[in-house]
């Protein structure tokens, strides 16, 4: 009996993204059990991408080969570039599973990136289990419809499961959260005040720190008053807010806020030496400073180009003597664990991800002074209390060292009960234990779906509800009537309705009534013609691969006898 295939989308476990993290720790957990044969798509990896020769399971780059030989063709960039979800493995996906036929797909990353494997004329043949980013509510209907087309949902926090289950009623299939974990690298130092010394600080500095790209939902306006708020009520002035941030990036303009907030005496930033790569500490000193180890100019805020290795941050953070998390939504949030892992206790705002990880880490949750609905994804983020963070700053300031340091030990100790990368693969490794694939029969190996689309209607014999022209376009010119009562059937009735559709959203990460905001026209004219070619093309897609499995299938019969 062969070993059950798992197929893993996700970005190349080689890098150090988020995701290729999450997906490199789960499948090492995988396949050190030896019961699976396991495979990875990975974006961002090219084809014969030399990095994966570690890999000690199956390979599919997603990337034409650019610095790798043989190099790709004008043509195959053309293709790759016509798109822009082939970066996710979209325009790879049928070729991968014809080569691997894979029992079970796991796609551990948004909706925009994995919504390809729900169309795919192969999703029949394989149990999709996925893990989307859920870092707001409410989830727009076509996200939640997706989710609950899959056969199995997991999420990286209890309240995203709790947000799928809400709004799905019940009907996904959700196995439970399996977060990811820090890195081994973050543990806390021995002895705080020298190591602040070390890391030239003066040790009798309390600081607050936080690690967080800066981008809009981070809320470094916010933190900022809060830490202003707080300096002006204490009467002690050695505390300083340390931002592990870049600047310039996609975000907030740094400089400005530290002057709008009187700031720049007591805000830190890493900068890293271009040449020695080492890290320093310093106050603000521009997008360029000078090496206090060279003594020469050109050192840079830390960003995602050029950051830190997993030691080198985990010496920043064992600086903090609290942490932050200042953001109007998280999908999850590692910084806090990973701050956690560094025995330092943690605060955030109380929305999203954030919720669940604060309690389970025993930090301080800070309120939202109002929830708001963001144009671009139809969600809900939140807007943090100042007042409030101010309040609990002083607080716990107002502490003793000890009390802090008791603290700092008991959210290390909640770390090592609810972050470990082998129970969120325990996770992964009971659902592939206790779910029976599609057998070979019914998936792989079944008789080729080809079916030939109907003539048009002529709509002027009979007058049709716009209902029943889209259940007759899904059952008899697609060819899958599973599909009448799913989204597909009920956006078609509704742009039929009002005769136009949004051919594409305001951008990849937004949902579709942002389209109008960007500059551009996404509306189309939208009638049963329109909707008979769309599935008619469709269809003929479907038609093209099962052909293409069918030949797969008796070749890989023949080489077999």
């Amino acid at each position: 009996m062969r070993k059950k295939r798992i197929l893993f989308c996700s970005e190349a476990t080689f890098l150090n993204t988020g995701y290729a993290t999450y997906t490199r720790e789960i499948l090492n957990y995988l396949h050190s059990t030896g019961k699976y044969e396991i495979a990875e798509m990975a974006a961002y990896g090219e084809k014969n991408d030399p990095r994966a020769a570690n890999i000690p399971w199956k390979y599919y780059g997603v990337m034409p080969n650019q610095t790798c030989e043989p190099k790709a063709s004008e043509e195959e960039m053309k293709v790759y570039n016509s798109r822009p979800t082939n970066q996710f493995g979209e325009w790879a996906f049928e070729h991968v599973c014809l080569d691997f036929l894979p029992d079970f797909v796991c796609d551990i990353r948004d909706f925009w990136m994995l919504d390809f494997a729900e169309r795919s004329p192969f999703r029949p043949y394989f149990k999709w289990a996925i893990m989307p980013t859920v870092d707001a509510r409410p989830q727009s209907r076509q996200w939640i419809a997706t989710y609950a087309g899959a056969d199995a949902c997991l999420t990286y926090s209890d309240w995203a499961g709790g947000i799928l289950e809400d709004q799905s009623g019940g009907k996904i299939n959700y196995l439970g959260s399996s977060p990811p974990s820090a890195h081994p690298a973050y543990k806390p130092v021995e002895d705080k005040f020298l190591h602040k010394i070390q890391m030239g600080i003066d040790p009798s500095y309390k600081i607050i720190g936080t690690v967080m790209r800066n981008q809009r939902r981070k809320l470094y306006p916010d933190l900022f008053e809060a830490f202003r708020i707080f300096l002006d009520k204490s009467e002690n002035k050695n505390y300083y807010l340390y931002c592990h941030t870049s600047y310039p990036d996609l975000g907030w303009d740094i400089p400005e806020l530290l002057n709008q907030y009187n700031l720049s005496s007591n805000v830190l930033f890493t900068y890293i030496c271009p040449e020695t790569k080492k890290p320093f500490v310093s106050k603000f000193k521009g997008a360029v400073a000078q090496s206090p180890f060279t003594g020469k100019w050109g050192s840079t805020l830390s960003n995602v180009k050029n950051g830190l290795s997993y030691e080198d941050l985990a010496k920043v953070m064992n600086c903090f003597d609290l942490y932050a998390q200042y953001a109007n939504c998280e999908g999850f949030g590692l910084p806090q664990v990973e701050a956690a892992a560094c025995g330092v206790p943690v605060c955030g705002t109380d929305y999203s991800a954030m919720e669940s990880v604060l309690r389970k880490l025993g930090g301080h949750p800070i309120k939202p002074a109002a929830l708001y609905k963001e144009l671009e994804t139809g969600c809900l983020r939140a807007v943090p209390d100042n007042e409030a963070a101010a309040d609990f700053f002083l607080d716990f300031f107002s502490k003793s060292d000890e009390w802090r340091s008791t603290k700092g030990e008991e959210t290390r100790e909640k770390f090592e009960e609810y972050y470990q990368w082998h129970l969120s693969g325990s996770v992964w490794e009971k659902y592939f234990d206790e779910t029976d694939p599609v057998t070979f029969d019914m998936g792989w190996g079944s008789k080729p779906r080809i079916h030939t689309p109907q003539e048009k209607l002529n709509l002027e014999e009979q007058n049709y509800k716009h209902s029943d022209l889209s259940k007759w376009l899904i059952a008899n010119v697609l060819g899958e009537p599973e599909k009448i009562n799913s989204y597909l059937s009920s956006r078609m009735t509704r742009d039929l309705i009002y005769k136009s559709a949004t051919s594409s959203t305001g951008g990849m990460y937004f949902n579709e009534s942002s389209a109008a905001f960007d500059g551009q026209q996404h509306r189309s004219p939208f009638d049963f013609n329109i909707a008979y070619d769309q599935m008619k093309s469709m269809c003929e897609r479907r038609n093209y691969w099962e052909n293409i499995r069918i030949q797969r299938i008796e070749a890989l019969s023949k080489e077999n006898n």
